[in-house]
């Protein structure tokens, strides 16, 4: 009988673990950064690598000014969130990638597109490659604020 109270012990555990363990990734994820306004910022970033040869005056500001209202709209939508507590020790595969994205905006800096097809492959390739890795980024870091999480002592 103790063996059988033992064993609904152990996977009644091992749910509540699994369930804690669910319940801690959404509340990274729905905390913090969204995906969705990481891809109003990517999306931005490549249209302006695109067309950074091509821009007059007036269409840099427009950009700007839509980069300004994408941060306010953040901000405001975002300001009431409970504020990320500092990691005790991270892994820095985050930086890591982004690293990857600053170096990749380098070398998409160096090509210079000025017709419409190159351009609109500069922005095919810019917005691919760096969605990919600031969106890995973003993974990393929730994947750290998880586990930094369960290692704190209460």
């Amino acid at each position: 009988m103790a063996d059988g109270q033992e064993r609904i012990d152990k996977l009644t555990a091992a749910e509540l673990l699994t369930s804690v363990d669910q319940a801690s990734n959404e509340m990274v994820a729905t905390g913090s950064f969204s995906r969705a306004a990481l891809f109003v910022y990517v999306l931005l970033g490549s249209t302006a690598l695109s067309l950074e040869h091509v821009f007059s005056p007036k269409m840099t500001l427009a950009l700007f000014a839509a980069a300004v209202l994408a941060a306010m709209v953040h901000y405001m939508i975002t300001r009431r969130r409970a504020k990320m507590r500092p990691f005790l020790s991270s892994s820095a595969t985050y930086g890591w990638y982004a690293f990857l994205a600053s170096m990749t905006m380098m070398c998409l800096r160096l090509w210079v597109a000025e017709d419409p097809w190159t351009i609109a492959a500069k922005l095919v390739v810019s917005c691919t490659a760096l969605w990919h890795l600031l969106s890995s980024a973003q993974a990393a870091w929730d994947k750290d604020r998880v586990q930094d999480a369960q290692e704190k002592a209460v």
